[in-house]
Protein backbone atom coordinates (compact mmCIF):
# COMPACT_ATOMS: atom_id res chain seq x y z
CA UNK A 1 0.00 0.00 0.00
CA UNK A 2 2.91 2.73 1.09
CA UNK A 3 4.33 2.18 -2.61
CA UNK A 4 1.32 2.49 -4.32
CA UNK A 5 0.36 5.77 -2.54
CA UNK A 6 4.10 6.99 -3.30
CA UNK A 7 3.45 5.78 -7.19
CA UNK A 8 0.28 7.88 -6.85
CA UNK A 9 1.57 11.21 -5.73
CA UNK A 10 4.74 10.54 -8.11
CA UNK A 11 2.17 10.16 -10.91
CA UNK A 12 0.70 13.70 -9.90
CA UNK A 13 4.16 15.42 -9.95
CA UNK A 14 4.61 15.30 -6.20
CA UNK A 15 6.29 13.65 -3.39
CA UNK A 16 4.09 12.55 -0.24
CA UNK A 17 5.28 13.48 3.02
CA UNK A 18 6.02 10.16 5.78
CA UNK A 19 3.12 12.08 8.13
CA UNK A 20 0.51 12.27 5.74
CA UNK A 21 1.33 8.56 4.99
CA UNK A 22 0.30 8.12 8.63
CA UNK A 23 -3.06 9.49 7.93
CA UNK A 24 -3.98 7.18 5.16
CA UNK A 25 -2.85 3.85 6.78
CA UNK A 26 -4.76 1.59 8.93
CA UNK A 27 -5.19 2.20 12.22
CA UNK A 28 -2.02 1.76 14.51
CA UNK A 29 0.17 0.57 11.20
CA UNK A 30 2.93 3.07 12.54
CA UNK A 31 3.04 4.86 15.83
CA UNK A 32 4.86 8.06 14.53
CA UNK A 33 6.23 9.22 10.88
CA UNK A 34 9.12 8.77 12.27
CA UNK A 35 8.41 5.18 12.66
CA UNK A 36 7.00 4.51 9.29
CA UNK A 37 10.66 6.43 7.80
CA UNK A 38 12.50 3.47 9.50
CA UNK A 39 10.25 0.56 8.41
CA UNK A 40 10.59 1.98 4.85
CA UNK A 41 14.75 2.71 4.86
CA UNK A 42 14.75 -0.87 6.62
CA UNK A 43 11.96 -2.93 4.41
CA UNK A 44 14.26 -4.83 1.83
CA UNK A 45 11.53 -4.47 -0.77
CA UNK A 46 10.39 -0.92 0.07
CA UNK A 47 13.91 0.21 0.18
CA UNK A 48 14.86 -0.60 -3.28
CA UNK A 49 11.82 1.55 -5.05
CA UNK A 50 11.61 4.33 -2.25
CA UNK A 51 13.73 7.12 -0.64
CA UNK A 52 13.20 8.79 2.15
CA UNK A 53 14.57 12.42 2.33
CA UNK A 54 13.53 15.30 4.77
CA UNK A 55 10.33 14.02 5.60
CA UNK A 56 9.33 13.20 2.13
CA UNK A 57 9.11 9.70 0.19
CA UNK A 58 9.08 9.39 -3.17
CA UNK A 59 10.52 6.70 -5.91
CA UNK A 60 14.20 6.25 -6.25
CA UNK A 61 15.28 8.10 -9.58
CA UNK A 62 12.29 10.63 -8.66
CA UNK A 63 14.41 12.66 -5.64
CA UNK A 64 13.85 15.95 -7.53
CA UNK A 65 9.93 15.53 -6.12
CA UNK A 66 11.34 15.72 -2.71
CA UNK A 67 13.51 18.61 -3.11
CA UNK A 68 10.55 19.85 -5.02
CA UNK A 69 8.28 19.39 -2.44
CA UNK A 70 9.44 23.01 -0.36
CA UNK A 71 8.20 25.27 -2.91
CA UNK A 72 5.08 23.49 -3.14
CA UNK A 73 4.04 23.87 0.34
CA UNK A 74 5.45 27.07 -0.02
CA UNK A 75 3.17 28.29 -2.78
CA UNK A 76 -0.02 26.38 -1.64
CA UNK A 77 0.41 28.10 1.65
CA UNK A 78 0.33 31.74 -0.90
CA UNK A 79 -2.30 30.66 -2.80
CA UNK A 80 -4.42 29.28 0.12
CA UNK A 81 -4.12 32.80 1.45
CA UNK A 82 -5.20 34.47 -1.64
CA UNK A 83 -7.93 31.98 -2.15
CA UNK A 84 -8.79 32.78 1.66
CA UNK A 85 -9.45 36.58 1.05
CA UNK A 86 -11.74 35.88 -2.27
CA UNK A 87 -13.78 33.23 -0.33
CA UNK A 88 -14.11 36.48 2.66
CA UNK A 89 -15.31 38.80 -0.44
CA UNK A 90 -17.71 35.51 -2.17
CA UNK A 91 -19.37 34.81 1.13
CA UNK A 92 -20.28 38.77 1.81
CA UNK A 93 -22.23 38.98 -1.62
CA UNK A 94 -23.33 35.09 -1.19
CA UNK A 95 -24.09 34.99 2.54
CA UNK A 96 -26.33 31.57 1.47
CA UNK A 97 -23.43 29.76 0.98
CA UNK A 98 -22.67 26.55 3.27
CA UNK A 99 -18.95 26.11 2.31
CA UNK A 100 -16.01 27.38 0.50
CA UNK A 101 -13.00 24.74 0.32
CA UNK A 102 -9.87 24.19 -1.83
CA UNK A 103 -9.24 20.90 -2.81
CA UNK A 104 -7.29 19.64 -5.73
CA UNK A 105 -3.37 20.45 -5.45
CA UNK A 106 -3.60 23.39 -2.99
CA UNK A 107 -5.26 21.43 -0.61
CA UNK A 108 -2.61 18.34 -0.62
CA UNK A 109 0.25 21.29 -0.40
CA UNK A 110 1.45 20.13 -3.91
CA UNK A 111 0.70 23.23 -5.97
CA UNK A 112 2.55 24.52 -9.12
CA UNK A 113 2.87 27.28 -10.86
CA UNK A 114 0.64 26.10 -13.67
CA UNK A 115 -2.09 24.60 -11.42
CA UNK A 116 -5.20 25.69 -10.59
CA UNK A 117 -6.75 26.77 -7.55
CA UNK A 118 -9.89 24.37 -7.38
CA UNK A 119 -12.39 25.42 -5.34
CA UNK A 120 -15.55 22.93 -3.60
CA UNK A 121 -18.52 25.66 -2.79
CA UNK A 122 -21.86 24.10 -1.34
CA UNK A 123 -24.92 26.37 -1.17
CA UNK A 124 -28.47 26.49 0.17
CA UNK A 125 -31.03 25.01 -2.38
CA UNK A 126 -31.91 26.80 -4.95
CA UNK A 127 -28.79 29.36 -4.82
CA UNK A 128 -26.37 26.80 -6.98
CA UNK A 129 -26.25 28.59 -10.15
CA UNK A 130 -26.53 32.09 -8.76
CA UNK A 131 -23.69 31.81 -6.47
CA UNK A 132 -21.87 30.25 -9.43
CA UNK A 133 -22.33 33.63 -11.69
CA UNK A 134 -21.24 35.73 -8.57
CA UNK A 135 -18.33 33.31 -8.23
CA UNK A 136 -17.33 33.40 -11.78
CA UNK A 137 -17.82 37.25 -12.36
CA UNK A 138 -15.70 37.76 -9.07
CA UNK A 139 -13.47 35.67 -10.34
CA UNK A 140 -12.76 37.29 -13.92
CA UNK A 141 -12.10 41.07 -11.86
CA UNK A 142 -9.85 39.04 -9.59
CA UNK A 143 -7.95 38.42 -12.92
CA UNK A 144 -7.64 41.61 -14.52
CA UNK A 145 -6.78 42.88 -11.01
CA UNK A 146 -3.88 40.96 -10.81
CA UNK A 147 -3.35 39.23 -14.15
CA UNK A 148 -0.51 36.95 -12.43
CA UNK A 149 -2.71 35.27 -10.00
CA UNK A 150 -3.34 31.76 -10.91
CA UNK A 151 -6.58 30.66 -12.32
CA UNK A 152 -9.58 30.35 -10.10
CA UNK A 153 -11.79 26.92 -11.20
CA UNK A 154 -14.82 26.23 -9.30
CA UNK A 155 -14.85 22.57 -10.26
CA UNK A 156 -17.84 21.43 -7.64
CA UNK A 157 -20.55 22.84 -6.51
CA UNK A 158 -23.28 21.48 -5.40
CA UNK A 159 -26.50 22.19 -3.37
CA UNK A 160 -26.67 21.25 0.63
CA UNK A 161 -28.83 18.50 -0.10
CA UNK A 162 -27.18 16.98 -2.63
CA UNK A 163 -24.09 17.29 -0.89
CA UNK A 164 -25.45 15.12 2.15
CA UNK A 165 -26.15 12.66 0.01
CA UNK A 166 -23.09 11.95 -1.42
CA UNK A 167 -21.34 12.47 2.38
CA UNK A 168 -23.93 9.90 3.57
CA UNK A 169 -23.86 7.44 0.71
CA UNK A 170 -20.65 7.40 -1.77
CA UNK A 171 -18.68 4.63 -0.43
CA UNK A 172 -15.88 5.42 -2.96
CA UNK A 173 -12.60 5.58 -1.05
CA UNK A 174 -10.96 8.87 -3.38
CA UNK A 175 -13.97 10.68 -2.46
CA UNK A 176 -13.67 10.10 1.30
CA UNK A 177 -9.89 10.98 0.63
CA UNK A 178 -10.61 13.93 -1.41
CA UNK A 179 -13.40 15.19 1.41
CA UNK A 180 -11.55 14.72 4.34
CA UNK A 181 -8.73 16.57 2.24
CA UNK A 182 -10.45 19.77 1.67
CA UNK A 183 -8.82 22.75 3.10
CA UNK A 184 -12.14 24.71 4.89
CA UNK A 185 -12.35 28.32 3.93
CA UNK A 186 -15.92 28.62 5.21
CA UNK A 187 -18.19 26.59 6.99
CA UNK A 188 -16.60 24.37 9.43
CA UNK A 189 -19.31 23.47 11.26
CA UNK A 190 -21.45 22.19 8.21
CA UNK A 191 -18.39 20.38 7.38
CA UNK A 192 -18.54 18.46 10.76
CA UNK A 193 -22.21 17.99 10.17
CA UNK A 194 -21.52 16.59 7.12
CA UNK A 195 -18.60 14.27 8.27
CA UNK A 196 -20.63 13.20 11.09
CA UNK A 197 -23.38 11.81 8.34
CA UNK A 198 -20.62 9.92 6.73
CA UNK A 199 -19.16 7.17 9.39
CA UNK A 200 -18.55 4.92 6.38
CA UNK A 201 -15.88 7.20 5.75
CA UNK A 202 -13.59 6.28 9.40
CA UNK A 203 -13.62 2.58 8.65
CA UNK A 204 -11.79 3.52 5.03
CA UNK A 205 -9.33 6.18 6.56
CA UNK A 206 -9.64 6.08 10.08
CA UNK A 207 -6.69 8.15 11.22
CA UNK A 208 -7.55 11.18 9.11
CA UNK A 209 -11.39 11.00 9.76
CA UNK A 210 -10.61 11.60 13.57
CA UNK A 211 -8.29 13.89 12.68
CA UNK A 212 -10.72 16.02 9.94
CA UNK A 213 -13.38 15.64 12.79
CA UNK A 214 -12.63 17.45 16.18
CA UNK A 215 -15.68 18.82 18.03
CA UNK A 216 -19.21 17.69 17.81
CA UNK A 217 -21.29 19.27 15.19
CA UNK A 218 -23.22 22.67 15.01
CA UNK A 219 -26.76 22.34 13.75
CA UNK A 220 -27.37 24.03 10.87
CA UNK A 221 -30.83 26.55 10.75
CA UNK A 222 -33.32 25.54 8.98
CA UNK A 223 -34.68 27.39 5.84
CA UNK A 224 -38.28 27.80 5.13
CA UNK A 225 -39.99 27.17 1.83
CA UNK A 226 -40.74 31.19 1.39
CA UNK A 227 -37.33 31.76 1.75
CA UNK A 228 -36.77 29.64 -1.08
CA UNK A 229 -39.05 30.10 -3.89
CA UNK A 230 -38.17 33.78 -4.48
CA UNK A 231 -34.59 32.13 -5.60
CA UNK A 232 -36.33 29.40 -7.85
CA UNK A 233 -36.92 31.88 -10.58
CA UNK A 234 -33.46 33.44 -9.94
CA UNK A 235 -31.57 30.84 -10.37
CA UNK A 236 -33.48 29.66 -13.33
CA UNK A 237 -32.29 32.59 -15.00
CA UNK A 238 -28.43 32.40 -13.82
CA UNK A 239 -28.99 28.72 -15.10
CA UNK A 240 -30.39 29.68 -18.93
CA UNK A 241 -27.34 32.73 -19.01
CA UNK A 242 -24.82 30.09 -17.77
CA UNK A 243 -24.86 26.91 -19.20
CA UNK A 244 -24.13 27.45 -22.74
CA UNK A 245 -21.52 29.33 -21.85
CA UNK A 246 -19.96 26.78 -19.50
CA UNK A 247 -20.40 24.00 -21.98
CA UNK A 248 -18.74 26.50 -25.22
CA UNK A 249 -15.39 26.58 -21.92
CA UNK A 250 -15.24 23.56 -21.30
CA UNK A 251 -15.29 22.14 -25.36
CA UNK A 252 -12.29 25.26 -25.63
CA UNK A 253 -10.44 24.05 -22.85
CA UNK A 254 -10.72 20.36 -23.85
CA UNK A 255 -9.42 21.25 -26.98
CA UNK A 256 -6.17 23.23 -25.41
CA UNK A 257 -5.28 20.09 -23.48
CA UNK A 258 -6.06 18.08 -26.91
CA UNK A 259 -3.32 19.77 -28.32
CA UNK A 260 -1.14 20.08 -25.44
CA UNK A 261 -1.23 16.54 -25.38
CA UNK A 262 -2.39 16.27 -22.02
CA UNK A 263 -4.86 13.77 -22.83
CA UNK A 264 -5.82 12.03 -19.02
CA UNK A 265 -6.35 15.80 -18.26
CA UNK A 266 -9.67 16.22 -20.64
CA UNK A 267 -13.03 16.24 -18.94
CA UNK A 268 -16.46 16.65 -19.22
CA UNK A 269 -18.87 19.09 -17.85
CA UNK A 270 -21.62 17.50 -15.61
CA UNK A 271 -24.79 19.72 -14.89
CA UNK A 272 -27.99 18.44 -13.18
CA UNK A 273 -30.62 20.39 -10.75
CA UNK A 274 -28.39 21.10 -7.50
CA UNK A 275 -24.59 19.89 -9.02
CA UNK A 276 -22.11 20.77 -11.29
CA UNK A 277 -18.84 20.00 -11.85
CA UNK A 278 -16.06 19.35 -14.02
CA UNK A 279 -15.06 15.70 -14.00
CA UNK A 280 -11.83 14.58 -15.61
CA UNK A 281 -10.29 10.91 -17.25
CA UNK A 282 -7.18 11.49 -14.84
CA UNK A 283 -9.79 11.54 -11.97
CA UNK A 284 -11.34 8.41 -13.01
CA UNK A 285 -8.32 6.58 -13.36
CA UNK A 286 -7.06 7.48 -9.63
CA UNK A 287 -10.16 6.68 -8.85
CA UNK A 288 -10.23 2.92 -9.99
CA UNK A 289 -6.44 2.79 -8.46
CA UNK A 290 -7.95 4.05 -5.20
CA UNK A 291 -10.73 1.41 -5.03
CA UNK A 292 -8.40 -1.43 -5.32
CA UNK A 293 -5.88 0.05 -2.56
CA UNK A 294 -8.77 0.73 -0.41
Amino acid sequence: MIGTLVSIAADHGSSISSAELVLLLPQGAFASSTELESFVACDPSLREELLVRDGQVTLKGSESLARERIQQVELSEERAQAAQAFSDRLVRTCPWIRIVAISGSTAYAGSRRRDDVDFYLVTRRKRLWITLLFALTSARFHRLRSSDSPQLCFNRILEENECLDAFRSDRDPLFAREALSLRILQGRDYYRELLSSAAWMEEVFPVLFRQAIKTTTIPSRAESDDERRGWLIVNAIAFAALAPYLMVVGLWRNHRLLRAGRLDARFRTVMRPGFFAYESRKYDLLRDKYSKVF
